[in-house]
């Protein structure tokens, strides 16, 4: 008894100095971003360089915040996250129904097809896209940036709509429909509140998606009024220069909303994660 006591606390300290490793290689980066977010321009560039600066500073977040045009570019990231996430759940929760439930002709080749579009490299998509939306006139907007972030998202929401509608049983939906439920009040009342999870880290996804994309982005807006934040850091740097201090500053404030939002649903997103691993 005592050997297997042993034997459990071996593999469990070899469990959190595995976990304790994993933080420190995913937290390096993000301190080492901070430091250098407070230094000023004669201690970035230190050598040997140091973890803590000697004078920290916020002018590189007061340059960022009142100077520049990241304020601007994050609502327009904002915005397009959420048009994208919106539109990818309404289509992709949509088509993700009817190919779990309904019975046609081509739907297996379909919903493989869509998987297998998002194998297409982003630079196959940027000049039919362009030219698509400056015929129609929404190019340099946040509306065609959504449009075409949404191009990007939707496949893989539309397959993992179909996975979260598959594990549910469908004797639930043929007791409401005998109960009298029409197949919208089925959707409604029973499918989507039972799916709240499910739909959370779906829309998370889409979202986090549009906000860290700079391919299309920096092929489909110029203004200030549709620049998103991945185009908006190119502004600290030029050609024989790189504002680190302020790069990195405005890489902080980027991140941490995002990671911020992103802990407070942390548990619907796990839980919709694995409900659509299970099919009843």
């Amino acid at each position: 008894m005592n050997r297997k006591k042993l034997k459990e606390r071996l593999i469990k300290g070899m469990i959190y100095l595995i976990l304790a490793l994993a933080l420190v290689i995913t937290f390096l980066p993000v301190g080492w971003v901070f430091s250098t977010s407070v230094k000023t321009g004669a201690e970035i560039f230190a050598r040997p360089p140091k973890w803590i600066p000697h004078t920290p500073t916020l002018a590189n977040y007061k340059d960022v915040l009142f100077g520049s045009s990241i304020p601007n570019a994050f609502k327009n990231s904002f915005l397009v996250g959420i048009m994208t996430s919106f539109a990818a759940l309404l289509l992709g929760g949509s088509a993700g129904y009817a190919f779990a439930r309904f019975k046609f002709r081509g739907n297996r080749a379909l919903s493989l097809f869509m998987l297998v579009s998002q194998m297409l490299p982003l630079t196959v998509l940027m000049i039919p896209m362009y030219y698509m939306e400056n015929a129609v006139g929404i190019v340099d907007t946040k509306t065609g940036l959504a449009a075409a972030h949404l191009v990007i998202s939707l496949p893989l929401v539309t397959w993992m709509a179909k996975g979260y509608f598959k594990g549910i049983p469908k004797e639930i939906e043929e007791a409401a429909i005998v109960d009298g439920c029409s197949t919208m009040q089925v959707l409604t009342r029973i499918l989507l509140p039972l799916l709240k999870p499910a739909l959370a880290a779906t829309g998370i996804y889409a979202f986090i998606s549009s906000w860290n994309e700079f391919a299309l982005a920096n092929v489909l807006t110029r203004s200030p009024q549709s620049i998103t934040v991945p185009i908006a850091l190119n502004e600290f740097s030029s050609f024989f220069k790189v504002d680190w201090g302020d790069t990195m500053a405005a890489a902080m404030l980027i991140t941490l909303p995002i990671a911020g939002a992103f802990m407070l649903v942390q548990k619907q997103f796990v839980e919709g994660l694995a409900s659509g691993a299970v099919k009843g």
